[in-house]
């Protein structure tokens, strides 16, 4: 479940970094998940495949994704550092995460309820600030239902039971 939520963080920064909520973003930058590598609960290194076809450098200077049922946290996952991606440039991108599990007993619930498709009492809340050139765009969303979450990425409660190979 850890691997699949960081791909889902992943997917987050690049479907609001393309969502036309800044023109050049929609239009300048290729955003591509690519794989995750956890450290156990404690974190992990994303790796997205960007490119920056436009002549401003692109800062993803923050980014949260936090999961919860019923109203309280039971996962939380952070970018650790500033990630820049130069104007012009094509490659892959690493991004280190630190995650948080406050409750283990409660991730194991919530994994049971995934199983069972009961997203009810999940929400999702999420924050990104991205710099463009000097420009700071801030993107966020608190207590989201998981299931929109999950439906603005084609996916379903299951898919995040699965690890990504």
């Amino acid at each position: 479940m850890l691997k699949r939520l960081h791909i889902l963080c992943l997917a987050l920064l690049a479907a609001a970094t393309l969502s036309g909520c800044h023109r050049y973003l929609a239009r300048e930058v290729v955003i591509v998940p690519k794989d995750v590598e956890t450290y156990g609960s404690a974190g992990a290194d994303v790796t997205l495949h960007v490119a920056n076809r436009g002549s401003r450098p692109l800062r993803f200077e923050a980014a949260a994704l936090s999961l919860a049922y019923d109203g309280g946290e039971v996962l939380r996952a952070t970018l650790r550092d500033t990630v820049t991606v130069a104007s012009g440039w094509e490659g892959d991108v690493r991004m280190r995460c630190r995650l948080r599990v406050p409750d283990r007993a409660a991730l194991y619930a919530v994994q049971r309820k995934l199983q069972r498709a009961e997203t009810q009492r999940m929400t999702v809340s999420f924050a990104l600030r991205l710099r463009v050139g000097d420009a700071v765009k801030k993107i966020g969303r608190r207590r989201m239902p998981l299931s929109d979450f999950l439906n603005t990425f084609g996916l379903r409660p299951e898919d995040l039971l699965t690890d990504s190979e």
